[in-house]
C-alpha cells in the first residue's frame, strides 16, 4: 500500500463512527507444534484502538527460542456503519530447545491501560512440524523441514583452552533457493575469533539420509577457546527466498499448479564445544599459553660494525595458530647494548584447513663498546598439539664483530631498554640561520598582494552575502530543499541523543532513538511524511533516484536490525551498541552523497 492510499484509509478510519471504546487484547501462536530449528510467530492482537502507548512487554522467550524480528499489520471492518480496527503485532522466532513451553502473558499498553493476554503453550520436537495453511502468518509455504536446513559441523568436540577448532555452516535444501542473507550471527562469547576464507559460491550436489541436496558453505570460523569448560555457540539464522510450486486447488485450476515465492527463516542447531585446560605435567615455567605448531628465526641486517652504529635485528614467529596473542618475548641482549623498543608487524592468513601466521619483532641495537659478541639464542615455549606435549623452539645465536673505541654510556642505560631516543646537548641554543624579509627596492604598494586583498575582499564579501540571502529565501519557499538540508543537521543531533542512552540496561530506547534518526533523515532527503514510509517503497523511490542497491540495502537492513533490537528479550552489550551507532551513520553518510 502507498503512503497516500494509507492516509486516505486511515481519514476514512477517522472519519467514520467507532463500534465503542472497549479495548480488548489476544496472543496467539502461528502453529503450536513447531519442528527444532524452525520459525514461528508470536501474534498480539488489539482491538478497539488504532495506537499503542509503548511497545508490548513480552515474556522472556529465550529458554527455548531466538528472536528474529518484528512486524505490525492492521485490519478494518465496516459494518452497519460501524468500524472496527485491530491492530496486530507479529514477533518472529526460531525453536532452538525441545520440549512443551509455555509461554507467560503479554502486557499490552493502550488507551491508558495494561491490558494482558491469556498463556499460551508450544510444543518444539525434532520431527517435522504439522503443515499450515499457505499464505497463514508464520506459514512455511509448503517447505518441510527436512527440504530446507542449515547445519553446523565442528572439526574437533574437544578441545585445549587456545586450540583451534573449525566451526562450519552449510545449507542444505532440495527446493529452489533464490538466495539467502545471515539475520542472526551465532554468539562466540568465550572465543577468540578469526574468519576463515571466505567460501567459493559453489553448489556441491550431495547426498543426506538417502536424500540428495543442493548445498554450499555460509560461513566457515576458527575459534580460539579462552577458558575451559563447556561453551555453547548459539544458532546461526538465514532468512531465504524459496519458490515452491503447489499443486492445483481444483479441477479447473492450472494443471501444473502455481509458483509460490516467500521467505523462509531457517537456522542451525545450537553446538556446545567442550574445552579442556592444558595440561599441568611438565609445564614449563616460559610457557605463555601459545598452542599449535611454531617455528621461530633470528637475523640481523650485519654482521660487522662500529661502535655507535645503528644495527636491525629481527626476531620472526610463524606456524599455525593463534599468533595475535604472542606477546614479547625475553632477549638476552649483550650488557654494553642499547636496545630500542621493537617494532611489531603481524601477518595473519586464514585458510580453508586453520589460521596460518607469523609475528616479527624488529629491535634497534647500538653497540657502545669494540670486540666479538654474541646474541643468544631466543627460545619460545608452546604446547604442540600433534605431540601432544610442551615443545620448545629456538633461534641461531648470532655473532657481531664491533670495531672502533668504546663509547661512555649514560649512567644506568648500559645494557638496558632505551623507552626511546634521547636528546642531547639541549642546553645549547643555535643561531637562528633564516634569511630576514626584505623588501625590493622600488617597490610600491599599488598592485601588490596586499592592494589586490583589500579591493577584492569587500566585492567578495557582497557576494557572499547575495548568496546567503538567496539561500534562506530558498530555505522559506522550498520545502523540499529546506527538508535535504537540514536532514543531516537533524540526524546528527538524533544519533547525539542515543549514544547518550549508551548503557546497556537502555538498549531498547537506544534502537528507538537510532531507528527514529534513520527513518527521520529518510522521510527529510526524500520530501515525504516519515509515517507514511514503507519499506517497499523507500527501495522503489531510492533505486529510481539513482541509489546503488548495495546502499538502500545497508540502509534498510540498519532499520531492520534497530525494528528487531527494540523487542529483543535479551540486553545487546555496549560495544554492539556502539557498533550499531557507527553503521547507521555511516549508511545515513553513504545514502546523502548518493542522493542528489
Amino acid at each position: 500500500m502507498t503512503a497516500r492510499r494509507l492516509l486516505f484509509v486511515l481519514g476514512l478510519v477517522v472519519g467514520l463512527p467507532a463500534e465503542g471504546s472497549a479495548q480488548t487484547a489476544r496472543a496467539y501462536l502461528s502453529q503450536n507444534d513447531v519442528a527444532l530449528n524452525r520459525q514461528f510467530v508470536l501474534n498480539v492482537e488489539l482491538s478497539g484502538t488504532q495506537q499503542l502507548d509503548g511497545d508490548p512487554e513480552l515474556p522472556d522467550l529465550s529458554a527455548f527460542a531466538a528472536y528474529l524480528g518484528s512486524g505490525t499489520s492492521t485490519s478494518m471492518q465496516i459494518v452497519n456503519g460501524r468500524t472496527s480496527m485491530t491492530l496486530t503485532v507479529q514477533y518472529r522466532y526460531q525453536a532452538t530447545a525441545e520440549g512443551t513451553f509455555e509461554i507467560a502473558p503479554v502486557v499490552v499498553h493502550a488507551g491508558g491501560q495494561d491490558l494482558r493476554t491469556e498463556p499460551l503453550t508450544i510444543r518444539i520436537s525434532d520431527a517435522p512440524a504439522p503443515a499450515t495453511r499457505s499464505g497463514a502468518p508464520g506459514a512455511n509455504g509448503g517447505v518441510a523441514p527436512e527440504d530446507l536446513f542449515v547445519t553446523a559441523t565442528t572439526s574437533k568436540p574437544r578441545v585445549y583452552v587456545n586450540e583451534p577448532v573449525i566451526v562450519e555452516y552449510r545449507i542444505f535444501t532440495r527446493v529452489d533457493v533464490d538466495g539467502y542473507n545471515v539475520t542472526r550471527q551465532p554468539g562466540t562469547a568465550g572465543f577468540w575469533v578469526e574468519e576463515l576464507a571466505d567460501p567459493q559460491a559453489r553448489v556441491e550436489q550431495v547426498v543426506r539420509n538417502g536424500l540428495q541436496y543442493a548445498s554450499t558453505v555460509v560461513r566457515r570460523l576458527a575459534l580460539f577457546p579462552t577458558s575451559a569448560g563447556t561453551k555453547t555457540l548459539e544458532p546461526l539464522t538465514l532468512e531465504t527466498r524459496v519458490r515452491v510450486q503447489r499443486r492445483p486447488r481444483s479441477l479447473f485450476g492450472d494443471p501444473f499448479g502455481d509458483i509460490f515465492g516467500g521467505n523462509l527463516f531457517v537456522g542451525s542447531s545450537s553446538v556446545e564445544i567442550e574445552v579442556v585446560p592444558l595440561p599441568e605435567a611438565g609445564r614449563p615455567d616460559t610457557f605463555n599459553g601459545l598452542v599449535g605448531q611454531f617455528e621461530i628465526s633470528a637475523s640481523i641486517d650485519r654482521t660487522r660494525a662500529d661502535t655507535n652504529d645503528a644495527l636491525t635485528y629481527r626476531l620472526e614467529v610463524s606456524g599455525t595458530g593463534n599468533i595475535r596473542t604472542l606477546s614479547e618475548l625475553e632477549l638476552g641482549f649483550p650488557s654494553d647494548f642499547e636496545v630500542y623498543p621493537p617494532d611489531v608487524s603481524e601477518r595473519v592468513e586464514p585458510t580453508a584447513d586453520g589460521v596460518l601466521g607469523s609475528k616479527t619483532f624488529e629491535y634497534v641495537l647500538v653497540p657502545r663498546a669494540p670486540g666479538q659478541v654474541t646474541i643468544p639464542a631466543v627460545e619460545l615455549t608452546y604446547f604442540d598439539i600433534g605431540a601432544n606435549a610442551y615443545t620448545v623452539a629456538a633461534s641461531d645465536p648470532i655473532t657481531l664483530t664491533v670495531a672502533g673505541d668504546p663509547v661512555a654510556t649514560p649512567t644506568g642505560l648500559a645494557g638496558r631498554r632505551r623507552t626511546g631516543i634521547d636528546l642531547q646537548r639541549q642546553d645549547i641554543r643555535f643561531i637562528q640561520i633564516a634569511r630576514p624579509s626584505f623588501r625590493p627596492v622600488g617597490d610600491t604598494f599599488v598592485g601588490g598582494v596586499r592592494f589586490w586583498a583589500m579591493v577584492l575582499v569587500p566585492i567578495l564579501a557582497v557576494g557572499g552575502a547575495l548568496a546567503v540571502r538567496r539561500h534562506q529565501d530558498r530555505l522559506t519557499g522550498d520545502v523540499a530543499y529546506a527538508r535535504g538540508r537540514r536532514a543531516s543537521r537533524l540526524a546528527k543531533q538524533r544519533l547525539a541523543r542515543a549514544a547518550a542512552l549508551g548503557s546497556p540496561d537502555r538498549h531498547r530506547e537506544f534502537h528507538a532513538e537510532v531507528g527514529r534518526a534513520l527513518q527521520g533523515f529518510l522521510g527529510d532527503k526524500l520530501n515525504v511524511a516519515e509515517a507514511g514510509l514503507i519499506r517497499d517503497e523507500i527501495r522503489t523511490r531510492l533505486v529510481s533516484r539513482g541509489v546503488a542497491h548495495a546502499v538502500v540495502d545497508v540502509y534498510l537492513a540498519c532499520l531492520e536490525d534497530c525494528d528487531r533490537q527494540r523487542f529483543a528479550p535479551t540486553e545487546p552489550d555496549a560495544a554492539a551498541m556502539q557498533d550499531t551507532l557507527t553503521r547507521a551513520g555511516q549508511a545515513m553518510s553513504d545514502l546523502d552523497q548518493a542522493v542528489s
